[in-house]
C-alpha cells in the first residue's frame, strides 16, 4: 500500500509540474503572439510609409503623363476630323482601301 501512496504523490508531483510547464510555455507563446503582432503591425507601417513615399513622388508625374495622353488624343482627334472635312475623298479611298487590304489578310489566313 505504501507504493500505491508514493506513485500517487510522484504522479500528483509530476501533474503539477505539467500543469506548470503548459502555464509557462502559454505565457511564452502569448508574448510571442504579441511580439508577432507588434512586428506584422511594424511592417505594415513601413510598407503604407514607402508606399506614400511614391505616391508623393510619382503621382504628379502620373497626372502630368495622363494630361499629356488626353491632349494628344484630343488634338488627333481634331487633326482627323480637319482632314476628313477637307479632303473627304481622300478620306473615303483611304477608307475603302484599308477595307479591302483587312479582308485580304483575313481571308488569306
Amino acid at each position: 500500500m505504501r507504493t500505491a501512496h508514493h506513485n500517487g504523490k510522484d504522479l500528483a508531483k509530476e501533474i503539477a509540474l505539467l500543469k506548470s510547464q503548459l502555464e509557462e510555455l502559454t505565457e511564452s507563446m502569448s508574448g510571442t503572439g504579441q511580439s508577432i503582432a507588434a512586428r506584422g503591425e511594424e511592417a505594415i507601417e513601413e510598407t503604407l510609409k514607402s508606399a506614400r513615399a511614391l505616391i508623393a513622388k510619382y503621382g504628379d508625374t502620373a497626372k502630368a503623363v495622363a494630361q499629356d495622353t488626353i491632349n494628344l488624343k484630343n488634338k488627333a482627334t481634331d487633326t482627323l476630323i480637319e482632314q476628313t472635312e477637307t479632303r473627304p475623298l481622300t478620306t473615303v479611298a483611304a477608307i475603302i482601301g484599308i477595307g479591302f487590304l483587312a479582308g485580304y489578310l483575313c481571308r488569306r489566313s
